[in-house]
């Protein structure tokens, strides 16, 4: 009798000093706990997260089929994005120099080019990217041509050679390397690089 006694009064006690059934208790922790678990699913913010600019696998199948005929991407920024795009996309550029027509913009493994300054034009919108850089680590001729095929034109004395497996796609890619035949600048263009005004200089150089 007294121990059926103390199982009925147990609830009432429980009641009375919380103000909620044991049920109710489970439940309100059981809720609880979806809720944490919930919480430890959902991603970080990343509203504020620095722009992540990787290495970038020139020998992968994926950039060799796109990147020679024009077609390559870099999250998203491509051949004709706009200068708006690609810092929405990878912030600010870190730098920017100039090899070829106009300027390039660069991060820390890739570049883009545009006809004209950032400075010169009102509408960012409107500066389209003409050319996109990459700068390799550790990559050398010998291993362009493992994976690229022989050049269509290798100049020795001015340290570059050219791509054009597709003289009608109007998509051209030189390579720039050192006297170690280091490769320092894979460029895409969509202008032949013989109209630029690179040969030009070279042109008046020599």
């Amino acid at each position: 009798m007294k121990f059926f006694l103390t199982l009925i009064s147990v609830p009432l006690f429980f009641t009375a000093c919380f103000g909620i059934s044991p049920d109710l208790a489970d439940e309100k922790s059981s809720e609880e706990d979806t809720a944490k678990e919930e919480s430890a699913g959902e991603p970080p913010n990343e509203e504020n997260a620095p722009p992540e600019v990787n290495p970038i696998n020139i020998t992968g199948d994926g950039f060799v089929s796109n990147f020679f005929n024009g077609a390559y991407e870099y999250r998203t920024i491509s051949i004709r994005s706009s200068y708006a795009y690609m810092t929405e996309i990878l912030g600010e550029p870190s730098g920017q120099d100039n090899i070829i027509d106009g300027v390039y913009y660069h991060y820390d493994h890739i570049g883009f080019n545009f006809p004209e300054s950032r400075e010169s034009v009102d509408d960012p919108g409107e500066l389209r990217v003409d050319g996109i850089f990459i700068f390799p680590e550790d990559f050398y001729k010998q291993d362009a041509v493992e994976h690229y095929g022989w050049p269509t034109e290798d100049e020795t004395s001015e340290f570059r050679m050219f791509y054009d497996s597709d003289p009608d796609n109007g998509y051209y890619v030189m390579m720039n390397y050192n006297q170690d035949d280091r490769v320092t600048e894979i460029i895409l263009h969509n202008k032949n690089l013989s109209d630029t005004k690179f040969y030009t200089l070279d042109e008046e150089t020599d």
